[in-house]
């Protein structure tokens, strides 16, 4: 079946009836122990038990249907705060504004910034169908909602911001979707070899781009030499390092939001850091080095 926007839909139908918990029990049970404290097994999975979950919803979801890392790629990245999660994909240049498609992610605002999300499973000529987690069944946009619910919406609905549209292995359209991709529709085939990043800077380049900055061999393979070469990276220890640019470029494109790509490592990368150490079971300092596995978890080597 490969990695379809089939597997994460009917996983989140499955989910829909889940309620939140009152308390930090019975996670797993869709309706016992149903409460208002934005406990969820969701939260749990994704690491922000007790906070607003509708993120986390969509992000476990994922997790479950295609495995972890394969669903940091689809994403751009994992985070609980929707208006980040919606930055991935315009990051990866994945956003689209309108025509949304079975699989999208779908975002929603306020009159201050996104704010809402859900996954969408069906799409007609005049509407967008959706599960959503952490709202209810009532209608319009429901964001703290408490529950996993199907909802659905008008096309041109004002607070609906935009589309995130995972690279999956192929288009798995709603029945009333044209055959014909439309002008958005820019989906590609998930890279099978590399692992994940943004298709404009694979784990190959930057490999290369650490070798250039640090004096190994220039091939995009890493090995010993590669890894002997490497040095102590973070915001106070060699922060303007020549491979500090590669690993800002990098990290951006597996989803830990460096901001810009300056050359300077600083508070932004320092953050991105932490992140990727603790998803890669490294000590948590912020610093990139050999010793402690964070070189090697960036070049593939563990």
């Amino acid at each position: 079946m490969g990695n379809t926007a089939d597997k994460v839909v009917n996983i989140a139908l499955n989910e829909v009836g889940y309620l939140e918990k009152r308390t930090n029990a019975q996670l797993d049970s869709k309706t016992a122990n149903a409460g208002s404290a934005n406990y969820t097994k969701y939260g749990k999975n994704m690491g922000c038990n007790g906070l607003a979950w509708c993120d986390a919803f969509v992000d476990d979801c994922f997790v479950k249907a295609y495995g972890r890392e394969k669903a940091r790629e689809l994403l751009g990245g994992f985070s609980n705060y929707t208006p980040t999660s919606a930055q991935y994909f315009k990051n990866m240049g994945r956003w689209h504004d309108a025509n949304p498609q079975v699989g999208d992610q779908i975002f929603f605002k306020n009159s201050t910034r996104i704010c809402h999300t859900g996954i969408v499973y069906q799409v007609d000529s005049a509407r967008v169908y959706t599960i959503e987690g952490n709202t209810s069944g009532a209608s319009g946009i429901i964001a703290n909602g408490g529950g996993v619910c199907k909802k659905s919406y008008p096309l041109s609905h004002s607070r609906i911001a935009g589309y995130g549209r995972p690279a999956y292995d192929h288009a798995s359209p709603s029945k009333n979707e044209p055959s014909t991709p439309s002008k958005n529709n820019t989906s590609t085939p998930a890279p099978k070899k590399d692992p994940p990043a943004s298709s404009t800077y694979s784990r190959k380049q930057f490999i290369k781009d650490v070798q250039a900055a640090t004096g190994a061999k220039t091939d995009g393979i890493a090995g010993p030499e590669t890894l002997s070469k490497t040095i102590t990276v973070s915001k106070t220890k060699n922060r303007k390092h020549k491979v500090v640019r590669a690993l800002q470029k990098y990290l951006n494109a597996i989803g830990y939001n460096c901001g810009a790509v300056d050359g300077i490592a600083g508070v932004k990368f320092d953050a991105a850091i932490r992140a990727f150490q603790r998803d890669k079971s490294c000590i948590v300092d912020g610093e990139i080095t050999a010793g402690k596995n964070t070189w090697r978890s960036l070049l593939g080597l563990r």
